[in-house]
């Protein structure tokens, strides 16, 4: 044995060795690191794996019979074994600790990678536990969280995100499945989370991630679906297809199919087998393009002229898009109400209706479109310019809500308008049906408890801040501070009081904390004080500053809010102010036909007072 590896020494088999596996690891990191960005399909390393090993063995033999001379390969001659051990030289201490230097780094990335796969910006699991059993996960549960954006600009996260939603909406509907919120997932965006942290944070067993690479008329889209409570992939796969909107729809329908076949062995036996359809929403990818681009600024409610414009874009592609014409029918007062647009409220009228009746004509169960023009009649209803039928205002908000019971807009708003009626119950139970479906949702966590205020349930409402202080969706500009003033905390309403969108630079706020104190006592004073500030600072917003007006000075001015029944507010409900209000929009006709809030009663046959 001695001989024998004292020839593969003379012959240099084992430098060759060597110098192969630092080589061969070299080669496959390449690979690894330039693969996506090169084009390089997903099975490149794995070819890469194989030809590297099977090269491995002919290298040997080379080694062992022939030499690298000055003159070229030549054929090793045999010589007679030495009779003692050679020294190491420099060359074999150099390849020594380049081996150990990839044996190394190589088991390091097998310790953080067990599976061997890699995400695309978020790590498996790396450095956490896995997601622990646990009964309050359901082993059918999952989160979509958004696609990477691999494509070469890094312009197309909108596009990439679009691809995932529509994977989730198909999810959501699927009998079953426990499927996270948008709103909720699409927070873990980036490298700096784990996907056993995220699985946990959300109260999911599963994470679906993926990546999107589009290139000139070719899209890849890689998705894979991941067990966090044992850290280990269970599906994935890689889609080259051509860009064409129907391309894409079965990809997801093909994405969708997989996952459910997944954790098909999670549902009820006796649940119906499960229906997968992506709905194919238009036949030109440019039109969807321009339509996922404005979904993404309608949704985050930023940028709402330039979502516009994008969809007036697409439409002028695709006139058939139903999609494009409801979402652009919401528009118009979302834009009026975030300062996007210099627009009359007749002209919201007019486009909201134009919008919705192309939706409508092309599909007559668009929800967003039903309660869109529900949301302009409340609207202006709200805002005393027309006298209304609150009973066919509600009942437009729960045909959209049958239509599409997962549809946060709905819920939202159809909350707002039970909120105006006094529906106080109704407006609850649709603000926590908006909060479950979406928890980072901010106005319906921001309505949530003030209707939680308006039930009387303080300790609630408290503990509903404290929620959305832990979920990242809290505005302290929107608290009530009677709230605050009612527990006694001082502190915090002296810092809610004080930010730059109420009451920052004014030296009133203690003696507002003592008014609100003594809600009977005369304060006419303070309300000039206030009153003073309000009209010295026209940028606060006016819903932020004026609702604390009311409580010292309900005369001032009608006040349209979903806070009108915040116990701070009994003087105001009793004014003229508000009487003319309940009276001239038609809310007292539905007060008489459906019942009178809690706060309010009949007083003979045309009147009516509230406490």
């Amino acid at each position: 044995m001695t001989r024998f590896l004292s020839e593969l020494r003379r012959r240099n088999v084992f430098r060759v060795a060597a110098a192969y596996l630092v080589a061969g690891w070299i080669v496959m990191q390449v690979v690894a690191t330039i693969g996506a960005a090169a084009g390089l399909p997903d099975w490149a390393d794995s070819l890469a794996l194989i030809l590297l090993i099977a090269g491995f063995p002919v290298v040997l033999f080379i080694a062992w019979a022939f030499e690298l001379t000055p003159e070229g390969l030549k054929q090793t001659e045999a010589v007679d074994a030495p009779t003692g051990f050679k020294p190491l030289g420099p060359g074999d201490y150099v390849l020594i600790a380049a081996v150990l230097v990839v044996l190394g780094v190589g088991g390091a990335q097998l310790v953080r990678a067990p599976d061997g796969d890699e995400s695309h910006g978020i790590a498996d699991g790396a450095g956490a536990a896995p997601v622990p059993d646990s009964a309050d996960i359901a082993d059918s549960s999952i989160a979509v969280l958004p696609f990477a954006d691999l494509s070469p600009a890094g312009d197309q996260q909108y596009f990439s995100d679009g691809i995932a939603e529509e994977i989730l909406n198909v999810l959501v509907r699927i009998d079953g499945l426990d499927v996270a919120s948008r709103t909720s997932a699409f927070q873990y965006r980036g490298e700096d989370y784990l996907i056993p942290e995220i699985a946990e944070a959300l109260g999911v067993r599963h994470i679906l991630e993926g990546s999107v690479r589009r290139d000139g008329e070719t899209v890849r889209i890689t998705a894979q679906l991941i067990d966090a409570r044992g850290d280990r992939h269970l599906w994935s796969e890689t889609y080259d297809r051509p860009l064409t909107t129907g391309a894409i729809f079965a990809v997801q329908d093909e994405i969708a199919t997989a996952i459910v076949e997944a954790l098909r062995v999670f549902f009820d036996e006796t649940a119906p087998e499960p229906v997968i359809a992506v709905e194919a929403v238009t036949d030109d990818v440019d039109a969807y393009t321009l339509y996922l681009e404005a979904r993404a600024h309608f949704q985050a409610r930023d940028n709402l002229d330039d979502a516009d414009a994008l969809l007036e874009r697409a439409l002028a592609i695709d006139p058939e898009f139903s999609q494009a014409w409801e979402m652009r029918a919401a528009l118009p007062s979302l834009m009026e109400e975030y300062f996007f647009a210099d627009i009359s409220r007749d002209e919201v009228d007019h486009l909201t209706r134009l919008y919705a009746a192309r939706a409508l004509a092309i599909n007559p169960d668009s929800a967003l479109a039903v309660a869109t023009l529900a949301k302009i009649r409340m609207n202006a209803s709200a805002q005393m310019t027309q006298f209304d039928d609150w009973s066919e205002i509600l009942a437009q908000y729960e045909r959209a809500r049958n239509i599409d019971p997962l549809n946060a807009s709905v819920l939202l708003w159809q909350g707002i308008a039970q909120a105006y009626v006094g529906d106080i119950a109704g407006s609850l139970h649709s603000f926590e049906q908006c909060v479950m479906l979406e928890p980072a949702y901010r106005p319906c966590r921001e309505n949530h408890y003030n209707m939680l205020i308006a039930a009387g349930q303080d300790d609630a409402a408290l503990r509903a801040i404290e929620d959305a202080l832990a979920a990242g969706t809290f505005s302290p500009d929107v608290i009530s501070l009677g709230l605050l003033a009612r527990a006694h905390r001082r502190a915090e309403f002296m810092i809610v009081a004080s930010t730059p969108q109420r009451f920052l630079g004014w030296d009133g706020v203690g003696d507002l904390y003592e008014a609100f104190q003594d809600l009977g006592g005369d304060h006419t004073a303070l309300a000039r004080r206030l009153r003073d500030f309000i009209d010295r600072n026209p940028d606060r917003p006016i819903e932020t500053t004026r609702d604390v007006l009311y409580v010292f000075d309900p005369g001032s001015e009608p006040l349209f809010s979903v806070q009108v029944f915040d116990p701070s507010l009994t003087r105001y409900r009793q004014s003229e102010h508000y009487a003319n209000f309940v009276r001239n929009t038609g809310i007292l006709d539905y007060w008489r036909a459906r019942g009178f809030p809690p706060q309010c009663r009949p007083v003979g046959a045309d009147d009516f007072a509230c406490d």
